[in-house]
């Protein structure tokens, strides 16, 4: 049998840089207290699509359904409350498009990005 030796994994908060404050909204009646998306804490759940949003200045179509499915899943899953409340409005998709701009723009992040597509048509015939 051969011994495995694992090296341990640590990381030095000493040089971390400050956290930018919380998120604070209200919406469809729910107050949500959410971490700020430049942050280092960024939620695991969203980082694969704060890293798109990030990396291109315009989004496809196919980008963008793809960075509000992980965020409804996040809201699905992370913050119940709100799930619920957006289950009971008229429009909960609008609702879920603006709690997510305005989470980026109180983040400090480009809110456009989140709505920008680029110009022309984005998908072939089929």
């Amino acid at each position: 049998m051969t011994d495995n030796t694992y090296h341990v994994v640590n990381i030095d908060l000493t040089d971390a840089e400050e956290l930018k404050p919380d998120v604070h909204l209200e919406v469809a009646g729910t107050r949500l207290d959410l971490p700020n998306l430049t942050n280092a804490e960024l939620p695991i759940e969203l980082v694969q699509a704060i890293l798109l949003v990030k990396s291109r200045q315009v989004l496809t179509d196919e980008e963008n359904a793809a960075v509000f499915a992980t965020f409804l899943a996040y809201f699905q899953t992370m913050k119940p409350n709100f799930w619920n409340a957006l289950r009971k409005t008229e429009r909960p998709i609008e609702y879920l498009v603006a709690t997510v701009k305005a989470w980026a723009e109180e983040s400090g992040l480009d809110p456009k990005a989140f709505s920008s597509t680029p110009s022309g048509n984005t998908t072939g015939q089929r």
